[in-house]
């Protein structure tokens, strides 16, 4: 119980940060924008992948179950942020999420205090972009190979 008291008073402390530098906005949503880059990055791994192994039955068939997978992977959080739109809303006084060039210009407040649009974009899209690259890149090698 005391926890659940002290995570709400945190939660409630983070939410109501005062903005910070030159009257920064700090918002406590990423824009919809900022996942079109891990799901833009997902659709190149799996066009790699089937421009690599779609000729192959056998192959095609395993990338055929992965395509599925990166639906859902991608689906769940879309459904659920069309699903929780008028809490967001509420939340926000009326207003959707900030336009990405707003909260490139702001800053998000997290638990361990507000940090830039820029480094947030950066912490959510660096690994899924990382991994398209390495995907293209072993997809280039295994064509070479043949």
């Amino acid at each position: 119980m005391r926890y659940e008291a002290n995570l709400k008073t945190q939660l409630q402390a983070a939410t109501a940060l005062p903005a910070a530098g030159h009257n920064i906005p700090v918002y406590d949503t990423l824009p919809y924008a900022a996942f079109g880059i891990p799901v833009g990055a997902a659709g190149a791994m799996m066009l790699a992948y089937w421009l690599t192994f779609g000729a192959y039955a056998h192959a095609a068939f395993m990338v055929a179950i992965s395509t599925v997978y990166v639906a859902m992977y991608v689906g769940t959080p879309y459904v659920m942020a069309r699903l929780g739109e008028t809490m967001l809303r509420e939340r926000h006084g009326g207003q959707a999420a900030p336009s990405l060039r707003d909260f490139l210009n702001g800053s998000i407040a997290t638990w361990t205090g507000p940090m830039s649009g820029w480094s947030a974009m950066i912490q959510v899209t660096l690994i899924p972009v990382g991994l398209a690259f390495a995907t293209i890149g072993i997809c280039l090698a295994v064509i070479a190979a043949r």
